[in-house]
């Protein structure tokens, strides 16, 4: 909280520096439009116009939003087109900044007008990026790419490589609106290449920043990861550190998309300290909802409610921050008006002491002067007052507007989180709807299968069989009968083979009676007819779960069974499953060889487990349990279930 409050102070502290410096451009801007009308004062009166706007951008829009329209309105009069184009121009950025987005949009094609009028194709060229990124903004796809392509005609004739990068930067934002990720990662990186070939090292972080979102977005994390990283050191290179900042706090997603808690809250962290430094207070209120989401999942409680906190606590801060700067303007324009109204009474007490003096020697003329003098000082005072007066009735109004607009936007963030909400809750439903048919469409193609091997293939084996022992063995040399004799094997043990595929596809026994009476005849099943030696233990499983869970930890056990038959070497395997009130565990231990430690990758049985665990959200480790033997043990959470 100290932190936070510290922040808070630095932030007032560079409001109350820029206020200043913006007083005085405002003293400034008066005493020139009193001057006499030449080149030379519009351009200076232009240029600082220019510079409030630009200051009041990072203080208070609607006072940068009404220089800009002074300065819309003396280059109407004054026929300066130019400037014109771009106070429309900077118009339009602001209502952008503010999520207007549809009188950004008239405000660039007034410009627009302007510009082709006039025929300033760069101009031109930047209105139409700026009118695509407002109708991304507004999810109309088809009109923003239209003024992309607009855009990117007029730089084929009229070239200009950093309008050139934001239309192709405003693609790229428009493809991942659609999801459409791999025309967004081609974009990307033509956007890259060209900002690399042309030095442009700002365009050229954004580049590899948007190459990594999209390689996210469809599951390449490590590629991600490392167009993020290498974005990040170029961002910081460049100095624009609210780049980096957004870079590092992607980075930190995907750690936490891969559960790598550390390296997710060490890149969280650096994204926050790098935000406050330029005190962007979005990056910094979204890194602490990223912390608390990290802090709660790694088991920190205090931590996490700490980030919970200052997300809370930053997130109404951001809210009250456009009326605390509209409060604040208005209290800098009412004290300076009170200053002035001090040091114009103080001049007039001054020469109303010199009018006495001069009253001494001039006589009764002085003293009419003197009085007529005195009404004319009260009068212009009570006019004053009354503009005070006048002032501090439209501060009270500018605070009754605020706290409306504040209640009317709380509304409407409530009702929107409600509709995420509903929307998301659907998806779910949706979600486990999709996955209930995948599985009993599994399901019926398992029987199937398994219903081919059993009348096709069996059949197909007894065929085989009956058509081989009718052959005359009386007429055999004796290298043929062993070989008849293999063959007689052979074909048997295929037999069996294949009654086992078809039975374990999908066991009728599981359908019908359950996991654990599956598992139970399933053993018993293998102590009759292997020299292995199996035990089976299972604790809590008193109910049957959903066919889907039984069948997935059924399919688990039976391909570590058949490891420790094919690979074990062991003499006995001990099974047990328990279920407590977090998760289901599946412990397989044998007395075997163990693990051969190579560099290969895992067999298909480990991978086809690992799969099964993924749909579950379970995990599985080898513990060491010294020189001989194997464990594996299994964990699938309770909510799965």
């Amino acid at each position: 909280m100290k932190t936070i409050l510290f922040f808070l102070c630095l932030c007032a502290h560079l409001g109350y520096c820029q206020v200043h410096e913006i007083d005085n451009l405002k003293k400034h801007i008066e005493r020139l439009r009193k001057a006499p009308l030449n080149h030379a004062r519009d351009s200076i009166f232009l240029a600082d116009l220019e510079q409030v706007m630009r200051l009041y951008t990072n203080i208070n829009i609607d006072s940068a939003k009404h220089y800009a329209d002074l300065m819309i309105r003396f280059c109407e009069k004054r026929g300066i087109k130019e400037r014109l184009i771009f106070a429309y121009q900077y118009t339009g950025y602001l209502h952008l900044l503010q999520g207007d987005n549809y009188a950004s949009i008239l405000s660039h094609f007034d410009a627009l007008a302007i510009a082709e009028n006039q025929k300033e194709y760069l101009r031109m060229a930047r209105s139409y990026g700026a009118l695509a990124h407002a109708y991304a903004n507004l999810k109309e796809y088809e009109k923003a790419e239209k003024f992309c392509k607009k855009g990117l005609a007029v730089l084929s004739t009229h070239p200009d490589k950093k309008v050139y990068l934001s239309i192709l930067n405003v693609y790229g934002e428009m493809y991942r609106g659609q999801r459409r990720f791999p025309q967004a990662l081609k974009v990307s990186e033509q956007m890259y290449r060209f900002a690399k070939a042309n030095h442009v090292p700002w365009y050229e972080a954004q580049g590899l920043h948007t190459i990594g979102w999209a390689c996210k977005e469809m599951r390449d994390m490590s590629k991600a990861l490392r167009f993020y990283k290498e974005a990040a050191t170029i961002a910081r290179k460049t100095g624009s550190i609210d780049l980096e900042s957004g870079i590092l706090l992607h980075i930190s997603e995907v750690y936490t998309d891969q559960k790598n808690w550390r390296e997710a809250l060490h890149y969280c962290n650096l994204a926050k300290q790098s935000a406050k430094s330029v005190k962007n207070g979005s990056i910094v209120t979204e890194a602490e909802d990223r912390l608390y989401q990290i802090f709660k999942k790694i088991g920190q409680p205090a931590r996490a409610l700490a980030s919970y906190e200052s997300f809370i606590f930053l997130r109404d801060s951001l809210s009250r921050e456009k009326k605390d700067q509209r409060i604040k303007t208005l209290q800098a324009q009412y004290d300076n008006v009170k200053k002035t109204n001090e040091l114009q009474t103080e001049q007039n007490r001054n020469q109303q002491l010199a009018q006495t003096r001069n009253g001494l020697f001039l006589g009764i003329t002085v003293a009419i002067v003197a009085a007529v003098l005195l009404f004319w000082n009260n009068k212009k005072l009570a006019s004053k007052n009354r503009e005070i007066e006048h002032q501090r009735t439209l501060i009270e109004e500018a605070r009754t507007q605020l706290a409306d607009a504040n209640k009317n936007l709380e509304t409407r963030v409530e009702e929107r989180t409600m509709e995420l909400v509903i929307a998301n809750q659907e998806l779910i439903y949706k979600n486990e709807e999709i996955k209930t048919a995948l599985f009993k469409g599994q399901t019926i193609e398992r029987k199937r299968v398994a219903l081919e091997l059993h009348d096709n293939l069996s059949s197909l084996l007894s065929a085989v069989n009956m058509t081989i022992q009718s052959i005359n063995t009386q007429n055999l040399s004796e290298a043929e009968q062993s070989v008849y004799k293999n063959l007689k094997h052979l074909i048997k043990n295929a037999y069996a083979e294949v009654r086992n595929i078809s039975h374990n596809i999908l066991p009728s026994e599981l359908e019908k009676e359950g996991l654990t009476s599956t598992l139970t005849t399933l053993v018993g099943q293998l102590n009759q007819n292997s020299r292995l030696q199996f035990s089976l233990s299972i604790v809590g499983l008193n109910e049957r779960m959903p066919m889907e869970i039984e069948f997935n930890i059924y399919s688990i056990v039976w391909e570590l069974i058949n490891n420790a038959i094919k690979h074990a070497q062991a003499s006995n395997v001990g099974i047990s499953l328990c279920r407590t009130e977090c998760d289901i565990t599946l412990t397989v231990v044998d007395d075997g060889i163990g693990f051969v430690q190579t560099n290969s990758k895992r067999g298909i049985g480990l991978q086809n487990i690992q799969t099964r665990l993924e749909s579950l959200g379970g995990t599985y480790y080898t513990p060491p349990i010294g020189n001989t033997g194997t464990q594996i043990q299994i964990k699938i959470p309770i909510e799965s279930v």
